[in-house]
């Protein structure tokens, strides 16, 4: 057993620290929490932590593992190339801090097995699998019309790599989701409407009909869990809205109507803030200028969304980061944190990327892959995930986006960085 003394705690939830108390971590799971002192005799491993704050390890619910590149550039990559990248960016997201994330298109379930049984270092690991979409919407990310569709199957490398799938009309969808639910997905991921790095569907395509978003809805439910949707314009909202689909990814260019729908309905929004401020700024690489000129337009309407969040108190927000590219690219995951607490306030940011994540998780009832303790939390019966970090986060981020900062890591009881000893 491990003994963490003196600590003040930012628990998840609330706006004040808990302070001076003392934690002990059996196996994986926080065991106590106590105001009083607890003898140290008898600890395998004392850390004293006073002067610092433990908080729940960061949560990111809007990753892509697998893509570590341009579309165009992992057209040109091996399976096995894509695999090493991918493990590589998974390590680095742990020692970020990030110790749970949920990948929202990549076929990420081998991944996330290494590293649940210890053959890779990561984060734990919420798949999708492949992000299904309509022919000619934004999973079809076939970079040319020479690559033509034959006998279902499409002509491009990368979609061959199990992070996207193509299923057009009802009974296409269901067996979509079905194939993704048999090859673990924990909750399903589909696109409905048009996207800015796919080079055939323009931002404004409404993408699956009512019927083919019910008919996602229907399966995924019956197997208890629910829908993720890449998302931006506000028809395509009301259409997935409508559909019941619970987790809308990006919501960027609102109106009034829909920021009322989104509050009633309790759906779940996932903003990119400093991710939309790379595109607009043309620090992602893409393949042409027309990719260029659609993510400008979602960079820009990004923080116009934010106002309407603001204005109808949408309080089911969860932080993702929405990163594809290479280390450098993944690298700036933290900055995300320092972007919300920009648009909107601390506890905000901070909850954004702990609690309110555990709460979107929680959707998928039994396919929810971590269900022997809490995520997102610092309470007792939680997974021991958890950062040790040098000041006191409910006065600012900064503290706890900087690696200097970041004391300990730890993630399942492991410890993976203790610069505190």
């Amino acid at each position: 057993m491990l003994l963490i003394k003196n600590a003040n705690v930012f628990n998840g939830h609330d706006n004040t620290l808990l302070e001076a108390v003392d934690i002990v971590i059996n196996q994986n799971h926080i065991q106590t929490i106590s105001h009083q002192p607890i003898n140290d005799a008898g600890f395998e491993q004392v850390i004293d932590a006073r002067g610092h704050t433990v908080m729940p390890g960061l949560i990111d619910a809007h990753v892509h593992i697998t893509l570590s590149a341009a579309p165009h550039v992992l057209d040109t990559m091996t399976r096995e190339e894509i695999a090493i990248r991918s493990a590589k960016i998974a390590e680095g997201m742990l020692m970020r801090g990030f110790t749970t994330v949920r990948d929202v298109a990549g076929n990420t379930i081998g991944l996330k097995t290494a590293i649940d049984s210890g053959y890779a270092t990561g984060p734990r690991i919420f798949p999708s699998q492949a992000a299904i979409s309509q022919t000619s919407g934004h999973s079809d990310y076939r970079q040319n019309r020479g690559q033509q569709r034959r006998n279902g199957h499409e002509d491009s490398p990368l979609m061959k790599t199990g992070a996207f799938a193509i299923a057009d009309g009802r009974s296409e969808v269901l067996k979509a989701v079905r194939e993704q639910l048999f090859m673990g997905a924990s909750q399903i991921k589909i696109m409905a409407g048009g996207g800015a790095s796919s080079t055939f569907d323009p931002l404004d395509t409404l993408q699956y009909t009512l019927d083919e978003l019910k008919a996602a809805v229907e399966a995924a439910s019956d197997y208890g869990t629910y829908v993720a949707a890449h998302i931006h314009t506000t028809p395509a909202m009301k259409r997935a809205a409508e559909a019941g689909i619970m987790s809308f990814e990006h919501a960027t260019i609102m109106d009034d109507d829909i920021a009322q729908i989104i509050k009633e309905k309790g759906i779940f929004v996932i903003p990119s803030y400093f991710t939309s401020s790379l595109i607009a700024e043309r620090k992602i690489p893409l393949g042409s200028e027309s990719l260029y000129q659609k993510t400008e337009r979602v960079g820009k309407a990004m923080l116009k969304s934010a106002e309407l969040i603001k204005k109808y108190e949408i309080e089911n927000l969860c932080f993702g980061t929405d990163c594809v590219g290479d280390l450098v690219v993944h690298a700036t995951q933290p900055h995300e944190l320092e972007a919300i607490e920009k648009v909107f306030d601390t506890i905000t940011a901070l909850r954004m990327a702990t609690s309110n994540c555990a709460k979107l998780f929680n959707l998928s009832t039994y396919q929810h892959p971590y269900q022997e303790g809490k995520l997102g939390e610092i309470s007792e019966g939680a997974y021991a995930d958890l950062l040790i970090i040098e000041g006191n986060p409910l006065e600012g981020v900064a503290c706890v986006t900087q690696a200097d900062k970041q004391k300990v890591i730890m993630k399942d009881g492991v410890i993976y960085k203790n610069t505190l000893c």
